[in-house]
């Protein structure tokens, strides 16, 4: 299969296996770095850093060294804080343990906070001063690193991150409820729109395997199937940067086989059919 650094698995390193990972009930035996080499897939959100500090380590990092690059998620669950102000400290601290950690580890190339302003989430009160404190952060460390920010399709519009748009390089973009009315007629628009406020960000587009925001279990496959054929069109057109299967705890589910087959099977068809001269 041919090598292709647009593609990305969001997921978790396990410290036993089998062994549980956030967002996944019962245990799995599925690591981050078994979806990836699943997938021939270069890049990973490695996310166990994003509910727990410690696991920012150089023994879950040795399970990814061999990829091409890895983002990481900053800190915002962790026992002991829980004021707005700590929320933000802890991004702060993660932040610093990213950069210098990359100045180890390379393919270490940036860091991600999740759900970004979300209003349930733990940054819906992180102001645009706050965010470039962590930016600043991140790249007075190392100047290299990157600075991606978790968005959703049709809950939040382009225009709300105008005001910070200095202080990100990239989004990676998810649809809570997946519809055919979304994928079929307004995809296309929040694409678009997106890509002409922010022209010279990454948009790097997420798929859930796993139906979180609808009834659960496995994402049907016809959604799957209307989910890739939509991202491929606009990865074609050169509007999309990359493409995001969350996450690697379902993989060795046999109830959510079909999906995972699927998308091994698209994402083969899609990286061997493209010429590149």
């Amino acid at each position: 299969m041919k090598k292709d650094n647009r593609f990305w698995i969001w997921g978790y390193v396990l410290d036993q296996i089998p062994g549980k990972v956030q967002f996944v009930s019962g245990n799995t035996s599925c690591s981050l770095e078994t979806a990836a080499a699943y997938l021939d897939c270069p890049n990973v959100f490695w996310m166990n850093s994003l509910h727990s500090l410690e696991s920012l380590n150089d023994a879950q990092w040795e399970h990814l060294s061999h990829l091409d690059s890895l983002v990481c998620g900053l800190t915002h669950i962790e026992h002991g804080y829980e004021g707005s102000g700590d929320w933000q400290l802890l991004y702060r601290e993660s932040a610093e343990k990213i950069a210098r950690m990359s100045l180890r580890h390379p393919n270490i190339k940036g860091a991600l906070i999740d759900d970004f302003r979300c209003p349930e989430g733990p940054s819906k009160d992180l102001s645009d001063g706050e965010l470039h404190v962590i930016n600043s952060t991140l790249k007075e460390i190392n100047p290299a690193l990157k600075l991606y920010l978790v968005h959703y399709h049709v809950t939040r519009t382009p225009e709300m991150l105008e005001s910070c748009a200095a202080d990100f390089d990239g989004l990676t973009l998810w649809l809570w409820h997946s519809t055919d009315h979304f994928w079929k007629g307004l995809y296309e628009d929040e694409i678009r729109a997106l890509r002409r406020k922010f022209p010279e960000k990454e948009l790097i587009q997420g798929q859930f395997i796993h139906a979180y925001g609808d009834a659960g279990g496995a994402q049907p496959l016809d959604q799957m199937e209307l989910q890739c054929e939509s991202i491929a069109y606009q990865m074609d057109r050169g509007r999309l940067d990359g493409w995001c299967a969350l996450q690697n705890g379902w993989f060795c589910r046999q109830d959510h086989r079909k999906q995972v087959e699927y998308l091994r099977s698209y994402w083969e068809w899609y990286r061997n059919t493209r010429t590149c001269r």
